[in-house]
């Protein structure tokens, strides 16, 4: 019967080069604030705050085909920042009709807590929802926002911190913007 000390050998030599190869490669570095805009989305977020969810990268575009803007004919609008060709994070805004409401028992798996903002509100690891009626010196409705971030290389209680904070900067970017009475 023959030894199986030379599959042993062919197995190690194996394995070797394959960690040597995946530490040969170029290393990809994390993306810092630096390297980002000052805001992104519209404007809505500091990139500071963002660049911790983002994770590791090179380069950062974003993708906001219109301007902000939710006008009675435009009920949606969207924001994706991409890391190297990747979505990392999206942004999203609805107009709804005035007393409407939002149903998120699909986001129960992911844990959320409670926002403390707007008439409802949650926050999760990767993202936050809020829903706010925004009233108008000409109209009221509700505007649902969204942010949704890729699994982030921070913790689970600091990646929620950052998303609230998120989540109120952009309550306050899209009361400014649409001019909606606090």
């Amino acid at each position: 019967m023959p030894s199986a000390a030379p599959v042993r050998s062919v197995a190690a030599v194996l394995v070797a080069g394959i960690l040597l190869a995946g530490c040969s490669g170029k290393k990809e570095k994390a993306t810092t604030a630096s390297e980002l805009p000052e805001r992104l989305c519209w404007g809505a977020f500091d990139a500071k705050v963002v660049a911790p969810l983002l994770g590791k990268g090179k380069k950062v575009t974003e993708d906001t085909r219109d301007a902000f803007s939710l006008a009675a004919d435009l009920d949606k609008i969207t924001c994706r920042v991409q890391l190297d060709g990747a979505t990392v994070m999206t942004a999203f805004a609805w107009r709804k009709p005035s007393g409407s409401d939002s149903f998120w028992q699909a986001l129960d798996p992911l844990h959320p807590e409670k926002l403390d903002l707007g008439r409802k509100g949650l926050v999760w690891d990767g993202g936050a929802t809020l829903l706010y009626t925004c009233r108008t010196p000409a109209e009221s409705f509700e505007l649902e926002l969204s942010i949704d971030n890729g699994p982030a290389s921070v913790e689970s209680a600091k990646a929620k911190a950052l998303n609230a904070q998120l989540m109120k900067e952009y309550q306050d970017f899209t009361r400014k913007r649409l001019n909606c009475a606090p």
